[in-house]
């Protein structure tokens, strides 16, 4: 008897993105395994583009410090703390963000012993000559970059470097520091997708109970569910299928219209493609306002027949020079010059314009539903000849 083969759905780039938030276990990675890690994870385009950067930044860094030719030339004016070689030091990614190869490239470009901020550390056992960073992995992967593509140096044991032991060895504690302290001419701030990152390990590695952090991973598992995955520019990896780079309306939705929203998104193809922020602006105030208004029943069918009524009207497509925003400054434009006087029109590629005209296309072609009224206060109500 023949055994059956068990066929596996191949995974989508948004699946090995969110794959990192599975592992609920510390997991530590060296300079060098971070870098690598990090960059195999990154689509060809965005690799080649930091490969680029890292050249140029080593030929800045050469032309600024032709004198520096081994690293007791650098370590002498690095500032005095307790120093650790580089082997012995490594980084917690379910606690650092996801690391910004550009970034750490920039730094390299930029370098000044004067400006390098201890790397941050804790042991986790007091017994032991090991450190982890709880932050500074950018510094610290930019001075393994310099060590190793500058100067040739790749026996880290001999390569220290200076760190700031804190005393807890809780990492509840290390995170909680982590948010907060962030900042400084060596560092990004951490923004709302860096925030929104360490509350999802927050609940899944450290078990947080926080009530915020818990609803944050609620969210993610939603959009996990759906094939879509949060990111920014500075990652490089914004032009992926399923990507989606406008965070506030993820934080703001509740998981109801998330959901709703996302089983949208899937209609009209926006799994295949990055999620565009306009799009994301757009349907997310409609499902908001249709989540509000009680008149509205949001089912399946209803987000579909609204997807595929985008779709057939103007290819769902709500980027600013796209088919939609232009039918809509039309009708914005005759109904500004028939019902309002003295006053010069200004339309805007926003909510507050752009509502009004996708509510009344859809009240125009889906009939046999209700649709929200919004409160956008805006008084644009499009003629029935402007729509498409």
């Amino acid at each position: 008897m023949l055994m059956k083969t068990q066929v596996t759905s191949p995974t989508t780039y948004a699946d090995d993105k969110n794959a990192r938030f599975s592992n609920i276990h510390s997991q530590l990675s060296g300079a060098k395994e971070r870098w690598d890690d990090t960059l195999s994870q990154l689509p060809t385009d965005t690799k080649d583009r930091i490969k680029y950067k890292l050249q140029q930044e080593i030929k800045e860094f050469k032309r600024r410090f032709p004198n520096i030719t081994s690293w007791n030339d650098i370590a002498q004016s690095l500032p005095e703390a307790k120093g650790a070689t580089m082997d012995k030091i490594k980084v917690d990614i379910t606690m650092q963000r996801f690391l910004m190869h550009l970034w750490s490239c920039t730094i390299v470009g930029k370098f000044n012993p004067f400006k390098v901020a201890p790397i941050q550390v804790y042991k986790p056992d007091p017994n032991k000559d090991e450190y982890v960073a709880w932050d500074g992995q950018h510094t610290l992967v930019a001075l393994w970059l310099i060590c190793t593509h500058v100067l040739k140096m790749d026996d880290l044991s001999t390569i220290e470097v200076p760190i700031v032991i804190y005393k807890s060895t809780q990492k509840a504690d290390m995170r909680d520091s982590f948010v907060g302290h962030n900042g400084g001419e060596y560092k990004t701030m951490l923004d709302a997708y860096d925030i929104i990152e360490q509350m999802i390990y927050g609940v899944r590695v450290d078990n947080s109970q926080n009530p915020k952090w818990i609803d944050i991973e609620s969210k993610q598992q939603i959009i996990e569910k759906y094939g879509f995955f949060l990111t920014k520019k500075t990652l490089g990896d914004d032009h992926m299928p399923g990507a989606i780079t406008r965070v506030g309306e993820f934080e703001k939705l509740n998981n109801d219209m998330l959901e709703s929203l996302c089983k949208y998104l899937v209609a009209v193809g926006a799994d295949k493609r990055p999620v565009e922020e306009k799009e994301m602006v757009m349907m997310s105030y409609f499902f908001t306002a249709a989540y509000h208004d009680p008149n509205v029943k949001i089912t399946d069918k209803f987000i579909k027949d609204v997807a595929y009524n985008n779709l057939n009207r103007f290819n769902a497509d709500f980027n600013p020079d796209g088919p939609f925003w232009d039918q809509a400054s039309t009708a914005y434009y005759n109904w500004h010059s028939q019902n309002v006087k003295g006053v010069n029109p200004r339309f805007n590629k926003e909510a507050i314009h752009g509502f009004p005209f996708l509510v009344a296309q859809l009240n125009k072609d889906l009939s046999n539903y209700r649709f929200p009224v919004g409160n956008n206060n805006s008084p644009f109500v499009p003629m029935i000849e402007d729509l498409f």
